[in-house]
């Protein structure tokens, strides 16, 4: 097996360290998804509101999923909602410091063992 396949799977299997991650990865490939999609958009310095979020994700999970999942992430805060000031009806979407800091510490070990 290779070194990156052996990482991956003793990663999912055994790293729960990282509450965030934990939290993520708890929903199967959805959640994943959505860590992924905003720490892209995070990154990227894009914003990414809700709505666009659900349009994202929809062919992994249904709309009322995605929604619950991501208040579930505010609460525990992983994630952070911001109400646009230009359009009230906005919502963005971002990941919170622990968020940052855990996804940071991951990709590190991630890129070590792909090398």
């Amino acid at each position: 097996m290779s070194k990156l396949a052996k990482y991956l799977i003793s990663d999912l299997q055994e790293d729960w360290s990282k509450p965030s991650l934990k939290f993520f990865r708890s929903s199967g490939a959805y959640g994943y998804i959505i860590w992924l999609t905003i720490i892209d958009a995070y990154f990227g310095k894009r914003e990414i509101t809700i709505e666009i979020l659900a349009l994202e994700i929809k062919k992994y999970a249904s709309r009322r999923t995605i929604l619950d999942f991501i208040q579930k992430g505010v609460e525990a805060k992983f994630l952070s909602k911001i109400v646009s000031n230009e359009d009230k009806r906005k919502t963005f979407i971002e990941p919170s410091e622990i968020t940052i800091r855990e996804y940071k510490e991951w990709s590190i070990g991630f890129k070590k063992n792909i090398i």
